[in-house]
């Protein structure tokens, strides 16, 4: 230690008096001494502690054992915690409710009401007529719905917040193989302190900064932090040992000590710069157009409605009196304001945001953890899903239940006494060595495996015979050459260790694959002889026999090299493994149950109108005998492997993949081809994966799929789901989650557009004809709050049920506003427009209660004024209620938007809808029945038959829904195969963008589009001027 290097020593110097400050530190080195070695890579310094093993006794721990878990103070856990930090990386911090509400209240909208509720509070209050008549309640009453808007607004974006931080947080935590106390284990990577010793292995995403204390050909992809594509060999032989967080094992495998965690590591250093909040999803996009688009339609109609009763009071009082302007123009420009404010949707992208919270919130007990926002509404579009087969379709609990040993058959595993110890010694240091995988055992005797399933199935199956792969590892571990791990392309893994004459290659693999390297066996006597065509028949007969019967097939070999042909030159195990001429030891078939929920499930998904496909890399019989039992596999369906599938031409994929049911044998390149090939096809594809490899595939898929169980670190950055439990019936969950979401939209959609009609057009009408104002500006910030904070929590929170499944999915280019939605809001639209102008108008000249008299020769004006407000009032305040009723029962209508005739089914499970409902009619009772809070409102008290009636009329509008759907299903019924032409006829379609101003429901060009669309028109531009001048 005191050969530091001189470099070293100077940084050292430079934090030696802050880290005094800080704490007295009983580590041989302070945090950011730590910190200014890892980000200098400063291997002198590292030399000079006397290298890793230097490096480790500093940090008191051990390469080998790694952390003494109980270790008394100061080196116990905490106090590494509370030296070198903690491994949680900077976040985003949560915005808090009064930032919220701040933001809300900047809303144009909203500042828009409070400078007319201000001018109205200042003129009530100042102007001695418009005071005496208490015109500055209505400028308070502005206040205060201001306030309540702006508060239920703040409050639904603090509870969405808080549910995404909440989630986001468990995005970057992994599962880490660690040493501590001797003994692999697994923890989670914010546990992971400076001193772990963590094992490495291909797929791996790195959760620390670390320093190689082994590695096995271990290559690193940090392209996230350097942007260089190439990968990077790490080792003391490569000149590199140093590994950073957020950098991905792309190759090999190995060792490395923890020296910098969280926010003192070079990724967490990078994180704290770049953190920045999600952008919208694609359906929150479509939402916002639509927005837009009705804020306009609304602003247009407020404008009309602004200038109408304008012209109309100038017209009446013969001129533009000043006096007259508070209860005047002042009070026009309100409802115009308000006309805005119930016109432009802003509930629909809260709708949308509150449905994915909440659903993602439930998704994860699901086993559903949603990676990327907008995967959870794509999903629920999927009309393709591309299963992997082992742990997803069957039940990832692999046991070896029959075996071939010295060219003999057993239908399970045979006692070890029976098998020759040279050919037993061989599958048990095969077993142990030539694997990654280890087992956990608990207290109560229960195991856990960790890592590739099949591998763990050969450690049991060694265990069985009483022995511990643990003493295995230990014994060789000193004679590991290299290590050539699994890979898609060569279907085997191999390791090479030291021998007293030379070398050994132990080398597993798929059974097909791995026999046709091999060139001897072992029989009967236990003697090696060489493999000839009539025994290598006789073994691919006992492999396929095993694969028909659903089992995963490995072959067992070995290899021996002798020193001299190293030397020689005839033999270069050391860049290439090979992988010729091998030794066939043994054949083991090993079962993996299909999941008993599985056939099931993907029955759903058929009726459901989704296509299942299996992509697996097993046997072809395996895989087909496992798809039957699924139900995968049609009786016209068509299975293929790899090899066959990538020779096929565009042409010839085009015509084969809508009838596959079953890829065998493929490789990731395979994988990716189906992918891009149905999404061409038009198909919104789900594609799961589990390797390193998968990665691209799951990229291109419209929703990628990772296994949280047996997928690598890799798979589960490049998934926008990783399905924790490993289950095809958890993806089912996933696509009624995200028929759910773009479903509870809908609903909400059909709710907010009818009252959007109905409000518009009864302002319009009224104001045209009489120049009152049936809703004023109060009773219409009521509906606002009801429409757009209410409405979206009770709507967008509707649990899926299985009926979703019942309807074929929507695919790409599926419109927001359907037929049936449209068909429901033109008829209720109708349906309320009727009543309230029945009231508005009729009422009045039908019933004397009702009727407003002309000004009398013995009253004032203002009298006569005061009079006719109070009159009128009467009529208003029965077009409020009814109003407010007919939208609290077609709320219960807009649950079912596909025609079910049932629109309670499920209503009183619904808490969240039911509670918001009773609450809403809650305050419209106490607004229609206290005085003083009527009197804000500008109501009065009703009758008990005016109740009635109001209650009786919003019954109606269910009443109307239920005829409405019976007369569809009566003339207007879509057949499946209708429905199927239709969803097809979409698919085709291509995306549509706005070209034109009056085009205001399409989407602006995205940027990427249009620099497509710039670089083929420059790209034609150059061609015609080449022609030109040819």
């Amino acid at each position: 230690m005191a050969e530091r290097s001189s470099s070293f020593t100077d940084k050292e110097a430079q934090y030696q008096e802050r880290a005094a400050e800080e704490e007295s530190s009983s580590f041989a080195v302070s945090a950011e001494g730590l910190a200014l070695l890892n980000e200098a890579k400063d291997e002198e310094a590292v030399v000079g502690l006397g290298g890793v093993e230097g490096l480790a006794t500093v940090l008191h721990t051990s390469c080998h054992d790694g952390l003494d878990t109980s270790a008394a103070p100061p080196y116990s856990l905490d106090d590494r915690r509370n030296v070198f930090g903690s491994n949680i990386l900077p976040t985003i911090p949560s915005k808090g409710f009064f930032y919220l509400w701040y933001s809300n209240l900047k809303d144009p909208i909203i500042l828009m009401l409070m400078f007319a509720a201000f001018v109205s509070t200042v003129l009530g209050a100042a102007v001695p007529e418009e005071r005496e008549q208490n015109s500055w309640t209505e400028g308070v009453a502005i206040w205060v719905a201001v306030l309540v808007v702006s508060l239920v607004g703040a409050w639904n974006d603090w509870h969405k917040d808080k549910q995404f931080h909440k989630l986001n947080a468990r995005k970057d935590v992994l599962d880490i193989k660690v040493v501590r106390d001797g003994v692999e284990t697994l923890v989670i990577s914010t546990d992971i302190v400076v001193g772990d010793v963590v094992l490495l292995d291909t797929g791996d995403k790195v959760a620390a900064d670390m320093y190689m204390v082994e590695s096995f050909g271990l290559t690193a992809d940090e392209s996230s932090l350097t942007g260089e594509t190439d990968p990077v060999r790490k080792g003391q032989s490569e000149g590199d040992c140093w590994i950073r967080s957020g950098s991905q094992i792309s190759e090999g495998s190995g060792k490395a000590i923890v020296i910098a965690v969280g926010p003192y590591s070079e990724w967490g250093k990078t994180m704290a710069l770049v953190a920045r909040e999600s952008g919208r999803t694609p359906l929150q996009e479509k939402l916002g157009v639509l927005a837009v688009a009705i804020g306009k339609i609304g602003l247009v109609v407020a404008i009309i409605c602004f200038i109408v009763l304008l012209i109309r009071w100038a017209v009446e009082n013969k001129g533009f009196p000043m006096s007259e302007f508070a209860s005047g123009p002042l009070n026009f420009f309100i409802f115009a304001v308000t006309i805005v404010v119930v016109a432009v949707p802003e509930g629909l992208p809260l709708a949308v945001t509150i449905s994915l919270a909440y659903s993602m919130s439930k998704m994860i007990k699901d086993n559903n953890f949603v990676r990327i926002l907008a995967a959870c509404e794509t999903m629920g579009g999927a009309t393709a899903i591309c299963s992997d087969k082992t742990g997803t379709l069957t039940e990832n609990r692999m046991t070896v239940v029959k075996t071939v040993i010295s060219g003999v058959r057993h239908d399970d595993v045979p006692e070890y006494e029976s098998v020759s110890k040279e050919l037993s010694d061989s599958i048990i240091v095969n077993s142990s060595v030539n694997s990654k995988a280890f087992i956990t055992e608990a207290e109560d005797g229960s195991v856990d495996f960790v890592g590739n399933r099949t591998e763990c199935a050969l450690l049991m199956m060694i265990r069985s015979w009483g022995i511990q792969y643990t003493d295995i590892r230990d014994e060789y571990h000193g004679d590991i050459v290299k290590v050539f791990g699994f890979t898609s392309d060569r279907k085997m893994a191999s390791v090479l260790l030291k021998t007293k004459s030379g070398y050994r290659l132990y080398n597993k693999g798929a059974a097909d694959w791995v026999l046709k390297k091999c060139s001897s066996y072992y029989n009967e006597s236990g003697v090696l002889v060489p493999m000839d065509n009539t025994s290598r028949s006789s073994f691919e007969t006992m492999i396929n026999s095993m694969a028909s019967q659903g089992l995963r097939t490995l072959c067992l070999t070995q290899k021996d090299i002798s020193a001299r042909d190293v030397e020689d030159g005839s033999s270069n195990p050391f860049k290439e493994a090979p992988e010729y001429d091998l030794d066939l030891v043994a054949i083991v078939g090993i079962k993996d149950p299909v999941r008993k929920e599985v056939p099931d499930a993907v029955l759903r998904c058929q009726n459901a109108g989704i296509k299942v496909r299996m992509v697996t890399g097993d046997n072809i019989h395996t895989a087909k005998h496992i798809a039957r039992e699924c139900g995968i596999l049609s009786e016209n369906g068509l299975a293929m492997e790899g090899p066959e599938f990538r020779t096929l031409s565009n042409d010839e994929l085009m015509q084969t993949i809508p009838k596959l049911d079953v890829l065998a044998r493929s490789s990731p390149e395979d994988k990716f081809i189906l992918v891009k090939t149905l999404k061409a096809l038009g198909q919104v594809v789900a594609v799961t994966g589990d390797g390193t490899n998968d990665a691209p595939a799951m990229k291109e898929a419209d929703v990628g799929l990772a296994m949280g169980i047996a997928g690598t670190e890799v798979a589960k950055e490049a998934a926008d789901i990783v399905i924790l439990d490993d289950n095809f019936s958890s993806i089912v969950k996933s696509v009624m989650w995200g028929r759910t979401v773009f479903t509870n939209i809908r609903k909400f959609l059909q709710f907010q557009l009818t009252i959007n009609l109905v409000a518009l057009l009864i302002a319009v009408v009224a104001a045209v004809t009489t120049g009152e104002t049936p809703l004023n500006v109060l009773q219409l910030l009521w509906v606002n709050l009801i429409m757009d904070s209410l409405a979206a929590l009770a709507l967008a929170t509707e649990a899926p049920t299985e009926e979703l499944l019942n309807h074929l999915p929507h695919g790409r280019n599926e419109p927001l506003i359907n037929g049936k939605m449209a068909k429901h809001i033109f008829v209720q639209g109708m349906y309320q427009s009727f009543w309230l102008f029945l009231i508005f108008y009729g009422l009045p000249a039908q019933f004397e209660y009702f009727k407003v008299y002309p000004c009398q020769t013995d009253e004032t004006e203002e009298e006569c004024i005061d009079r006719q407000e109070d009159e009128q009032k009467k009529t208003n305040s029965m077009v409020f209620n009814t109003f407010i009723w007919m939208q609290l029962f077609n709320e219960i209508n807009a649950r079912r938007i596909n025609d079910e005739l049932n629109v309670f089914s499920g209503i009183l499970t619904n808490y969240i809808f039911m509670s918001v409902w009773i609450l809403t009619v809650v305050f419209q009772v106490i607004i229609m029945v206290i005085a003083p809070v009527g009197n804000i409102f500008k109501v009065e008290p009703l009758s008990g038959l005016e109740w009635g009636v109001s209650i009786a009329i919003g019954c109606g509008s269910m009443i109307t829904s239920l005829l409405t759907r019976l007369v569809s299903m009566w003339l207007f019924k879509e057949t499946e195969e209708k429905a199927r032409e239709r969803a097809e006829r979409l698919a085709a379609q291509p995306v549509k963008y706005r070209e034109h101003f009056w085009q205001i429901l399409r989407q602006k060009k995205p940027k990427h589009v249009k620099e497509f669309e710039n670089s083929l028109s420059l790209q034609g531009h150059v061609l015609s001027s080449n022609m030109n001048t040819l």
